[in-house]
């Protein structure tokens, strides 16, 4: 009795520091093939934004999306979606973020926003004090990069136009923003103050991110994006854990209907809990394409 829990618990083990070894792969291309798919769909993982200079879609991802019929995203990029984040990312009943942080914090992003970004204290007052916290903290890395950027989603859905690709997505664009709000304004408010406490450090993070990024290096860039909020852990499980299981469905619906191109945040493929592994223990074979 005694051996056969031994030889379980090793079996277990082994498979978890398979699966590890397998999503440390440095690769931002994989092939989904198998379990009764007639042809493969791919899955590449993306920044939300990046400096144009830094933009990066290799060769083989251009190759791999001519194969494909479908391109999807994780929620949709229409009017309705950008509309609904737009509410989402403001404050209720007109409040101000000064409310949340105090007089002196407040001060300090201010000060942020009009010495280090260049924004105007008309603006800062009518626009940006009444984000919620979790926005600011990804508006300030935005804005610290200046007017030079892309964004992932938005090119490669234009290529994918371009091309005659149809485009879905694995979620409506509220069940991202209840996702997004399961991280109490408490924790936001904290995670905002370690960003103006340590906003050239964040900076400095986030150029690090794309360096992981380009590089392939799933799991390092995993922990650069959760830098910002400090790795909240309702943060982790409800909008990157829950989320990638909620797709595996949606995924395996796709695949099996035409080839599709999945276009997911770098952040939801890596590790046990990332939809790399979750496909594998479906039975499906993802393997990086290098």
């Amino acid at each position: 009795m005694k051996i056969a829990k031994i030889l379980t618990t090793a079996a277990l083990l082994l498979s978890a520091l398979t699966i590890k070894a397998q999503t440390d792969t440095n690769a931002l291309l994989w092939e989904i093939s198998g379990n009764g798919l007639e042809e493969p769909s791919y899955l590449f993982g993306i920044l939300k934004f990046i400096p144009a200079d830094k933009y990066y879609f290799p060769e083989n991802a251009e190759a791999a999306l001519k194969k494909c019929k479908v391109v999807a995203t994780e929620t949709g990029l229409d009017h309705h979606s950008r509309h609904e984040m737009n509410k989402a990312a403001h404050l209720e009943h007109h409040q101000s973020i000064d409310e949340f942080i105090g007089e002196d914090y407040y001060k300090s992003l201010k000060s942020i926003f009009t010495t280090k970004l260049n924004v105007s204290d008309f603006k800062f007052n009518m626009v940006y004090s009444k984000f919620k916290p979790v926005m600011l903290s990804t508006t300030m890395t935005r804005l610290a990069l200046g007017e030079n950027i892309k964004f992932y989603e938005l090119e490669l859905t234009s290529k994918a136009h371009s091309m005659g690709l149809v485009t879905v997505s694995l979620e409506s664009i509220e069940k991202e923003i209840t996702m997004l709000e399961k991280m109490t304004l408490e924790s936001q408010t904290n995670a905002l103050k370690h960003s103006i406490d340590n906003f050239d450090e964040q900076v400095a993070d986030y150029k690090k991110l794309v360096d992981f990024y380009k590089d392939g290096n799933l799991h390092q860039s995993l922990e650069y994006t959760l830098h910002p909020i400090e790795n909240d852990e309702k943060f982790v499980k409800h909008f990157i854990n829950e989320r990638n299981a909620a797709w595996i469905p949606k995924i395996e619906s796709y695949s099996k209907q035409a080839p599709t191109f999945y276009l997911l945040g770098v952040s939801h493929l890596a590790d046990e809990h990332g939809v790399i592994a979750k496909l594998r223990n479906q039975g499906y074979t993802v393997k990086a394409v290098q």
